[in-house]
């Protein structure tokens, strides 16, 4: 009788040891969470302070969805800022400004790369270099609205598409978010050797080396790996860092980190003091939702440069080194061809590989070898260029392949401005191009 009362007298003390670790545990994970949520709510309003909304504790489990600008018009771009921070000389100054344009219909997305020394007219400064519009606008926020509003303005003009909402981080958010994570995994496929790469004072050099093979990389090298440009093509540095911040991700989203709550809220500290945007809560939410269904591992590539056969050509004067349109000093007609139809011309040249030929139906010397090279940097087979038999008025694409050539035939009619044709026979083409005095 005495053993029975002592086992039920245990068992009732077991029973109150269990209720009480089961309400501490409630009590810790209703504590961590209200944490979580405290944080993230303070970061949440630091990043899109710009966007002129204030999110509440309540509105971020709010699954209410919204549209994102520009998705009923089929397509949305952001602009992705990078510049050095405070800590850094010339810190303001972008040094990095992509666009990523999403099309909402074939669910395809573009990442395009303008280049920073372009000279181009910021609104209330005037002329000068793309990279100085961001900082212009931070120093007169209430004039101009901020550096992210002049950027977007700036790039909008010379890109000729809306940008309905911009990103900026600097290095310094950038290097610490790599170190937060414990560094990023990548695997590196070009040796890279830069003897130019800027030292942290900006004078000096800080020679940058990496070897092919897969190297963890911490915040300070993987900076280094994206950013490097002066012994690589634009193009190799655009993928490195679509390489990087795809390698970013992939650690922000393991189990690793979102199972560490003092992780998560490192992190959100972070972005809360390096990144800014002007997305809405709701706007984020909805975008990471759209993204789902993106096809990111196609995503085209477009770089600016001045390579033979771009639309920018690069002259050093008074000014210092410049990037210009070919076309002129803010004419930026042939860049507004190619970022408007750029998800149209990619869809085509896997589809078609039709021969082009082109040719001059002006006084003008060298106007069909221009248009040729347009074309070429498009991706467009252009076979054959040479003058026209008469001048005309008006450019004409001559569909001489029927209805395999249509879509081709229609896309260079709208990248020309151009009447569109039809031919039995142009001779051993499938297009031909004339070129008339309205192209000039």
């Amino acid at each position: 009788m005495i053993q029975k009362t002592r086992i039920s007298n245990l068992t009732s003390s077991n029973r109150k040891s269990l209720k009480w670790i089961i309400f501490s545990v409630v009590v810790l994970v209703i504590g961590v969470c209200f944490w979580l949520g405290y944080s993230a709510l303070k970061t949440i309003n630091k990043i899109t302070a710009d966007s002129g909304t204030k999110t509440g504790l309540l509105s971020i489990f709010d699954n209410k969805k919204v549209d994102l600008k520009g998705q009923s018009d089929g397509r949305t771009n952001i602009l992705f800022l990078g510049n050095g921070g405070s800590k850094h000389p010339g810190g303001g100054l972008t040094d990095t400004m992509m666009i990523l344009s999403i099309d909402w219909q074939t669910k395809k997305a573009a990442l395009i790369s303008l280049p920073r020394d372009l000279w181009v007219k910021i609104p209330g400064y005037g002329y000068t270099k793309m990279n100085y519009a961001f900082y212009y606008g931070n120093q007169k926020p209430k004039e101009t609205g901020g550096g992210g509003k002049v950027a977007s303005t700036v790039v909008s003009e010379v890109a000729g598409i809306p940008i309905h909402y911009y990103i900026s981080l600097d290095f310094d958010g950038f290097k610490k978010t790599v170190d937060s994570l414990n560094g990023i995994d990548i695997y590196v496929d070009k040796a890279l050797y830069d003897p130019y790469y800027p030292a942290a004072d900006m004078i000096r050099y800080d020679p940058f080396k990496i070897t092919v093979g897969l190297h963890h990389m911490d915040g300070d090298t993987a900076l280094k790996y994206a950013r490097s440009r002066e012994t690589t093509s634009d193009f190799d540095r655009s993928r490195r860092q679509q390489q990087v911040m795809a390698a970013i991700k992939e650690k922000a989203l393991s189990l690793e980190t979102l199972s560490n709550p003092k992780k998560i809220t490192d992190l959100l500290a972070i972005l809360g003091d390096h990144m800014r945007t002007n997305m809405s809560v709701s706007e984020i939410r909805s975008l990471w939702d759209e993204f789902k269904v993106v096809d990111m591992e196609n995503m085209i590539n477009k770089v600016f440069d001045t390579a033979p056969g771009s639309v920018l050509t690069s002259t050093q004067d008074e000014r210092g080194y410049i990037i210009i349109p070919k076309k002129g000093i803010g004419n930026y007609t042939d860049v507004h061809s190619m970022i408007k139809n750029i998800f149209t011309t990619e869809t085509i040249k896997t589809e078609e590989k039709l021969s082009i030929q082109v040719l001059n139906g002006t006084k003008k010397q060298g106007a069909a070898t221009q248009v040729s090279q347009l074309l070429k940097n498009y991706g467009y087979n252009v076979v054959s260029v040479g003058n026209a038999t008469q001048m005309i008025d008006d450019t004409t694409v001559y569909n001489c392949a029927g209805s395999k050539g249509e879509k081709t035939a229609k896309s260079l009619s709208e990248t020309l401005d151009a009447i569109s044709a039809s031919k039995n026979s142009c001779g051993n083409v499938d297009i031909q191009i004339i070129i008339g005095q309205n192209n000039l």
